[in-house]
């Protein structure tokens, strides 16, 4: 099309709502409205200067050369198809997105990075609105027609975009202004990454896939190394996402060497531990069973065997679960649909410029040379050696991106005639037959042969590393000759550079890894110079030594910063431990253990390293920290719930008390009490919680660590009060929040301060809801939500008689727990909805707190006599204490006569049997319209 704009170009991207629908129900109804619709945009389009370029399914592609001009054709169409009658259809929606970009043309056609970025700003939207990118709203910000707005929507990741984009909305007084949220993938739960490049073909791949999972829900992606696999399922998971209520969730699997550490991997996604009485694969189970949710498990072919046994339990037992995998082989269970992934299209030889622009391939070769040279285009020249550049490398895209980022060195014509020869050469003359995976081989043997010899060392000592590292780390465990340690940025500069290394940027600071084919290679060439047992040593002392600074740090001032870096490094921590485990080096075990922080201080992370292996070691029951390993492992088992085996570890631990030095034993004590208290607590057994919490402070106080006082206190306080007991608790929160602003760890303050308010919410209302208020503003500007706060913290504002802050904290609460698969919190948290909104709404307080009490233990006792209309009595026994009742019991009650006052008892019953029906999704969903009407 000779009439395109180029230059600065405004895209307009639209697409009909619902349509598919539509066409199903009323076809011939459709086939006119389609053509009446077709005319509205036309028109619109054509009177404001812009050339509709393509056609897609039920929307366009248009492009302006003007901003300006893009949204009032826009708004002209929207405001067109909204006063149409549109008779048999009903009305037609149409979303539109708006992107200003680069307008270069190759052939007739667009470049596709900014039609991509339109494309997935339009899919966001709802029908009827209409969105612009951030690259637009300083272009129209002077120049709305009037009586035309922005509205700031912020920021969001869209599919497929390395970076979130910030999106506005046009607003007319004459069109709809209120919709839902956007269809972003902040929109839903999951942990999908950003990608830091764009997504290049594979149309037909994505669609077939897409597809697949709506027939079967175990869906796997085979294929070679390097042929995109990962980039496919992370593109597939964000394009299924909308139909995952709880989202999509993605289980790298390639840094577990251990098979008996699939079950450990995929719960530690989902912050899953096991309650006592159960293995962690049935409580994965239990989690995963109400899901309805998207599970990608990407790189399982090197453990094939217990991931199939783990998918087959999850596929039987959770009727609403997906999972996407990638592996070179499938799982071969019942159910499975096994799709190959082939490499990309090429370009034929005799392909003009035109073809080899339309190519997959050959766009792939493009995107990622303009990564590395911005002014790097696809010409007549230089369109036959791309094309040749493709077909050699047999369109595996990796190989293709290692060859695009040479492009800043040499031509496309220089670059194919090198690898000419290399291929000649594998293929033993024979031209066309290089097998995939040599073809691979031969583009990272290509790309390495031309690094320096010090950057090919930096490349191979790199692949220690699991999960990424800093340049620190890198610095750290990869220099010594020939890479000197100042060296060592700017050969990584330069290996980013050459597509050979990804940099990400994690806020705290930017990690840098290698593709998981990258990293294999590296690790044979480490073989090769005799490199692999030398630097997994020095790669585990390293992270000795980080863990111990981390763990100083972690109850200060740079908590956040700490506990990002961490988090962002447990990987690597659990590589060095295999490493002590796997040669059987019992003192770096203990050493890394003893150095690791310690999973009650980590506040809101939850990283643990393996214990139990370690006291298996040859030699380990004589090591001097032995007593420690058990008094760790015994913390682990009662995090997750295992009471005999956390209760058998406490007492190894105590017994080898004599034999050790007095700075271990208080360490070994206090974690036993650690240990004791979350036992208790898991039963609400309040009072001996808050008994071991007291003595674990008492063992801080006396070994001068204040950073661990706060905790204990705390704890010990907010069991007091859950106890009945207030008086008791408030010494041990006043203490410990001024431990908390001593340190100035912000979390520590937070958290001390909501213990406080729930200690002093009857003697000293007014203060405890400032103390309530303060916790909450610190933990918003923290961007924290921990879900034990939440709850307490509604109870709090109940017992303060403040309905609406308590129903503010319920919200997030009831979600949060609702996620966790926590029936008796949830039914505490419900109990203060119901109490929350008995004036407002008795009939929906009486079913939810029906509800509650459905979500109690079946095999609780039903009572009788005075209290038999509140049974939910039976069931808080255990929260009893000689001086006094848990609030929450008393809080029941006072609902229950408030309700039975208002409804009648016959009524009453009535409506909290119908609550006791509901399941769950039922009740939440029934709550949280009732804290909160809008989405």
């Amino acid at each position: 099309m000779s009439d395109l704009p180029t230059g600065t170009v405004t895209f307009l991207f639209t697409d009909l709502q619902g349509s598919t629908r539509l066409w199903e129900d009323e076809p011939d109804a459709m086939r006119a409205a389609m053509a009446r619709h077709d005319a509205l945009l036309d028109d619109a389009i054509t009177r404001h200067g812009g050339v509709v370029f393509s056609r897609m399914g039920d929307g366009i592609a248009a492009a302006f050369g003007s901003a300006p001009q893009a949204v009032e054709a826009a708004l002209d169409a929207q405001l067109a198809l909204s006063s149409e009658p549109w008779d048999a259809t009903g009305p037609l929606r149409a979303r539109m997105g708006l992107h200003t970009g680069a307008g270069a043309l190759v052939g007739d056609q667009y470049e596709s990075q900014p039609l991509n970025r339109c494309a997935r700003l339009m899919a966001v939207a709802h029908g009827g609105q209409l969105v612009v990118s951030e690259a637009v709203e300083p272009l129209v910000r002077g120049a709305l027609p009037d009586g035309v707005e922005l509205v700031d929507l912020g920021e969001h990741r869209l599919r497929d975009l390395a970076r979130p984009m910030h999106v506005f909305q046009v607003a007319h007084p004459a069109l709809p202004r209120d919709f839902p949220a956007l269809v972003s993938l902040d929109a839903f739960p999951g942990n999908l990454p950003l990608q830091v490049s764009s997504f290049v073909g594979r149309e037909r791949e994505v669609a077939r896939a897409v597809a697949a999972l709506e027939e079967v829900r175990v869906v796997t992606l085979t294929g070679v190394g390097g042929v995109g696999k990962t980039r496919l399922a992370l593109q597939v998971a964000g394009e299924v996402l909308p139909g995952f209520r709880d989202g999509a969730w993605l289980c790298e699997l390639a840094p577990v060497r251990d098979p008996n550490g699939v079950v450990d991997a995929v719960a530690g996604v989902f912050d899953v531990a096991a309650r006592s009485g159960q293995t962690l694969e049935q409580a994965l189970v239990e989690f995963l069973r109400g899901k309805q949710l998207l599970l990608v498990l990407d790189n399982c072919e090197h453990l094939l065997e217990p991931v199939a046994a783990l998918v087959a339990v999850l596929e039987r037992s959770c009727s609403r679960l997906a999972v996407l995998a990638t592996s070179r082989e499938g799982f071969g269970i019942d159910g499975e649909r096994i799709l190959a992934v082939p490499s990309l299209g090429a370009p034929a030889a005799d392909a003009e410029v035109n073809e080899v622009a339309s190519s997959a391939a050959a766009r792939l070769f493009v995107e990622r040379a303009q990564a590395v040279k911005a002014d790097f285009t696809l010409t007549p020249q230089n369109a036959s050696a791309v094309a040749q550049i493709c077909r050699r490398l047999d369109g595996v895209p990796l190989a293709i991106e290692l060859a695009a980022a040479r492009v800043l060195a040499m031509n496309p014509g220089e670059l194919a005639r090198r690898l000419d020869r290399r291929f000649e050469f594998l293929a033993g003359g024979r031209r066309g037959a290089v097998e995939r995976h040599q073809t691979l081989r031969a583009a990272i043997d290509w790309s390495y042969d031309l690094l320096t010899e010090p950057a090919q060392r930096l490349l191979d000592r790199l692949a220690v590393f699991a999960g990424g590292c800093t340049l620190d780390s890198a610095e750290a465990v990869c220099s010594g000759d020939p890479v000197d340690p100042g060296d060592v940025w700017p050969l990584l500069a330069s290996l980013v550079g050459q597509s050979l290394v990804v940099a990400e940027d994690h806020g705290v600071e930017t990690r840098y890894r290698l593709l998981e084919t990258i990293r294999q290679y590296g690790e044979e060439r480490l073989d090769e110079h005799a490199e692999t047992a030398p630097l997994r040593a020095r790669h585990a002392e390293h992270y000795v030594t980080f863990g111990g600074m981390s763990s100083d740090q972690l109850l200060g001032p740079q908590y956040v910063e700490i506990g990002t870096r961490l988090a962002a490094e447990e990987e690597n921590f659990v590589v060095a431990m295999s490493w002590a485990i796997d040669t059987n080096d019992v003192d770096l075990a203990f050493r890394l253990l003893r150095a690791f922080p310690i999973a009650p201080l980590q506040l809101g992370l939850r990283l643990w390293l393996p214990a139990e292996p370690v006291l298996s070691l040859p030699g380990a029951p004589e090591h001097p920290d032995y007593p420690y390993g058990l008094a760790i492992a015994a913390v682990r088992a009662a995090f997750r719930g295992d009471r005999p085996r956390a209760e058998e570890l406490c007492d190894q631990a105590l017994a080898c008390e004599p034999s050790i030095g007095p700075h271990l034993q208080v360490d070994v004590e206090w974690l036993v009490q650690t240990a004791r208290t979350a036992l208790a607590f898991a039963v609400g057994d309040w009072h001996d919680a808050a008994v071991h919490g007291e003595t674990a402070a008492e063992l801080v106080r006396s070994s001068g660590e204040l950073g661990r006082l706060p905790t204990n206190l705390s704890g010990a306080a907010a069991c007091h009060v859950m106890a009945g007991d207030a008086d008791a608790a408030v010494p041990f929160a006043t203490e410990g929040l001024a431990v908390a602003r001593q340190l100035g760890n912000p979390y520590l303050i937070a958290m001390s301060l909501s213990a406080l308010a729930g200690a002093l919410a009857d003697r000293d209302p007014a203060r405890a809801g400032a103390l309530l208020r303060e916790s909450i503003d610190s933990s918003a500007a923290l961007n924290y939500e921990n879900t034990n706060e939440l709850t307490q913290g509604a109870l709090v504002a109940a017992r303060l008689r403040d309905a609406p802050l308590a129903l503010q904290l319920a919200k997030p609460a009831i979600r949060h727990l609702h996620w966790s698969g926590d029936r008796p919190q949830l039914a505490g948290v419900l109990n203060v909805v119901a109490w929350a909104i008995t004036d407002a709404d008795p009939t929906a307080a009486a079913v939810i707190q029906g509800a509650a009490r459905a979500l109690t233990l079946a095999d609780t006792p039903t009572p009788t006599g005075p209290d038999s209309l509140d049974r939910e009595s039976a069931a808080a026994a255990p929260t009893r204490a000689a001086t006094g009742v848990s609030y929450l019991t008393a809080l029941r009650h006072e609902t229950t006569r408030h309700l039975n006052d208002v409804l009648g008892d016959a009524r009453l019953r009535e409506l909290r049997e119908q609550g006791e029906t509901m399941d769950a999704d039922q009740t939440v969903a029934l709550a949280l319209a009732h804290i909160d009407p809008t989405p």
